[in-house]
């Protein structure tokens, strides 16, 4: 789907997520789609990060019954996932975490390997890596809400930053 025919909702998660993925450096090798409802779980299944390929997909059809600052706070989450991927590809490659301490590292390598992460038991919330992403997304969305407040403004500024076309 060309980006000129997303719909303001689509924008603005897109918007929000380069905003955040400014913030943090996060590789510009990031890919974001907004896909149909049927790669997830459910309609409540926002969005997911596949770390293998290092692509941030959202659930269009959740966005349509999300308030904007859910889709936001979503971005910011999924977007940490990203960051704390870089992380550890970083490490693979010998570099040294300015954020996550090694054993933070080694808990998120653990549950970020697929035998180890099972969302069907409703237990993800418990992960350290959904914890820090909560956490990051509250805390990225408070300190930046008055740059925030207007939306159209967050996608004016921040919507074509990166390539991504799909």
């Amino acid at each position: 789907m060309n980006k000129e025919n997303h719909s303001f909702k689509e924008k603005l998660i897109i918007s929000a997520t380069n905003f955040a993925r400014e913030k943090t450096n996060v590789d510009p090798g990031l890919w974001v789609f907004v896909n149909n409802g049927n790669i997830f779980k459910s309609i409540n299944h926002s969005g997911l990060f596949e770390k293998d390929t290092f692509v941030i997909r959202y659930n269009r059809d959740w966005l349509k019954i999300a308030s904007e600052e859910q889709i936001i706070k979503t971005a910011f989450h999924e977007t940490f996932h990203a960051v704390q991927q870089q992380a550890l590809v970083g490490r693979r490659l010998g570099l040294k975490s300015d954020i996550f301490t090694e054993e933070e590292l080694n808990t998120l390598e653990h549950e970020f390997k697929d035998e180890n992460y099972d969302d069907s038991v409703d237990t993800w919330h418990t992960y350290l890596s959904e914890q820090q992403a909560e956490t990051f997304a509250a805390y990225l969305f408070e300190r930046f809400k008055q740059d925030l407040e207007e939306h159209e403004e967050l996608v004016r500024k921040y919507y074509k930053r990166f390539i991504n076309e799909e």
